[in-house]
């Protein structure tokens, strides 16, 4: 059976940037079970792994743009330690977790470094304007059962509000 939609899939794979940087598999290839076409993995890796059948081995590169953008350095910005009074303490170089008190929504951040009177936080993916070399094997493909495309896509049974059946 190929990969297609519905179908639930088994890989194993190394993910490394141009550098050489091993990003996953440094001991070994690492696994990766998921459904296609519920955004459960990159979609670029989806859609380079269509049609593919259990016992093929690919390479292929997913270009920044299509895997977590390019770097923005928009989305680097300097904070007053009043307005992250929690910035004296975090460590240039180190990655960090705030939460939005009014919304619950937690952010990632670089710290990128640190001076007398503010920090200088970097809010761009780890791998933002980073290509993706993978390697993949195809480990396993088969027809995904209905109790998990029910879980996957829950509203598509039911009705709304409005008697029309829900999607």
């Amino acid at each position: 059976m190929e990969i297609a939609n519905d179908t639930a899939v088994v890989l194993e794979y190394t993910v490394h940037l141009e550098n050489g940087f091993c990003v996953k598999g440094e001991d070994g290839p690492a696994s990766l079970n998921f459904v296609v076409g519920y955004n459960q993995v990159l979609p670029a890796l989806e859609r380079r792994l269509l049609g593919l059948l259990p016992g093929d081995a690919v390479d292929f590169i997913i270009p920044a743009r299509e895997a977590f953008g390019e770097y923005d350095p928009s989305q680097v910005s300097k904070r007053t330690y009043d307005e992250f009074p929690r910035g004296r303490k975090m460590e240039v170089g180190k990655w960090a977790v705030a939460t939005d008190k009014k919304t619950g929504a937690q952010y990632n951040y670089y710290v990128k470094g640190k001076d007398e009177g503010s920090v200088t936080l970097d809010f761009n993916h780890p791998l933002a304007g980073k290509d993706l070399y993978y390697h993949v094997k195809v480990v396993h493909v088969r027809s995904a059962l209905a109790e998990e495309l029910d879980y996957l896509r829950p509203c598509r049974h039911g009705s709304d509000d409005l008697g029309a059946e829900a999607h």
